[in-house]
């Protein structure tokens, strides 16, 4: 059973203490390459969005990255895909660091700490979310059960639950209703949304709150004038897996054509949105291959080793919620010396 997180920080609080960590990271210097996943960077008690996506703080993550950049080399996205296509073999302990979605706080406050280190990264753009089209179903739910004023949330679809609201915590609250929305695989995701706000009889103005959510074009082109890298992450972030051929076609199609119009520069890499197996198939892979893409990533956990030959199930390493930086550092080498962590 997972340590509960404030007893896994201690725990690695007592590895720096002690002397080991700096020993486990000497050990993880171990060829291949180690590819972090970042959402959002801020304050996740300053809105009422879906607070674990928010990765780390500025300070964290200008940390973090700090301790990254002395245990490894970190490499744009070229190079991590150039060594992906063939077969990640290296000589060198490396690492990738990763956005997802295109949340607009990874323009304002993630690329100022990236350029003052002087380090490069990787950002996986959903075409629906940059510009402020549409809020994706996680954030949605987060709104509008941290802004109610209902005293209890029944939903009737697709599952009976009832939350007094009067009594559990609305991060509980929120939690209680994304891992439903999950564990149901929901394929009707208007009718699931249409259900919650009348539920929570919460108003959604989904355009404005998408628009101060997300990055524009104009900041993703920043973000490529600064010397970082964009990629797809689809255009609508459905698990692709699910889909048919031609859904599966055109997400992958139509959001690499967008970006690299908006962007001027090719969009040659993927991130499959979710990232665990069944969100993605051998299916998806050769259609991201048909469509022009050199490599995907994945959110299987490992380090990408020296004779992984499957440059489109890259694995990677993402940054969970409230976790500090100390944390990070420990699993990171622990992933790098054993391949696995129990923090």
């Amino acid at each position: 059973m997972p340590l509960i997180s404030n007893k896994r920080a201690f725990l690695a609080r007592c590895l720096r203490a002690t002397g080991a960590l700096a020993l486990l990271e000497r050990m993880a210097r171990r060829p291949g390459l180690l590819v972090l996943t970042y959402h959002r960077i801020g304050d996740p008690s300053a809105h009422p969005f879906y607070d674990r996506v928010a990765s780390a703080t500025p300070e964290a993550f200008r940390e973090e990255l700090a301790a990254l950049a002395r245990a490894r080399r970190v490499v744009a996205l070229d190079e991590a895909v150039a060594l992906a296509e063939n077969g990640f073999a290296t000589s060198e302990p490396l690492a990738l660091v990763t956005f997802d979605d295109g949340y607009r706080d990874n323009a304002e406050a993630a690329l100022p700490v990236l350029s003052s280190l002087g380090l490069p990264a990787a950002f996986f753009l959903t075409t629906d979310f940059v510009g402020g089209l549409r809020l994706p179903w996680w954030d949605h739910v987060a709104y509008v059960v941290n802004t109610t004023t209902v005293p209890v949330l029944r939903l009737d679809w697709p599952e009976p639950l009832e939350v007094d609201l009067t009594r559990v915590p609305r991060a509980e609250a929120v939690m209680r209703v994304v891992t439903m929305y999950l564990n149901r695989d929901v394929a009707d995701e208007p009718r699931f949304r249409a259900g919650l706000e009348a539920a929570t009889e919460a108003g959604v103005d989904e355009r404005r709150l998408a628009r101060d959510l997300f990055m524009t074009w104009d900041q993703a082109r920043s973000l490529v004038a600064a010397g970082m890298s964009v990629g797809s992450h689809t255009v609508s972030h459905r698990p692709l897996g699910r889909l048919s051929a031609d859904e599966q076609r055109a997400e992958l199609v139509d959001s690499k054509r967008l970006i690299e119009s908006e962007v001027g520069r090719e969009a040659f890499a993927l991130a499959y949105p979710y990232g665990w197996p069944g969100a993605y198939d051998d299916a998806t892979a050769r259609l991201a291959r048909a469509a022009g893409y050199r490599a995907a990533f994945s959110s299987v956990e490992g380090v990408n080793r020296p004779g992984a030959r499957d440059p489109f199930a890259a694995g990677r390493l993402g940054v969970g919620f409230a976790d500090a930086p100390v944390l990070h550092r420990a699993r990171w080498a622990l992933y790098g010396a054993f391949g696995r962590s129990a923090l």
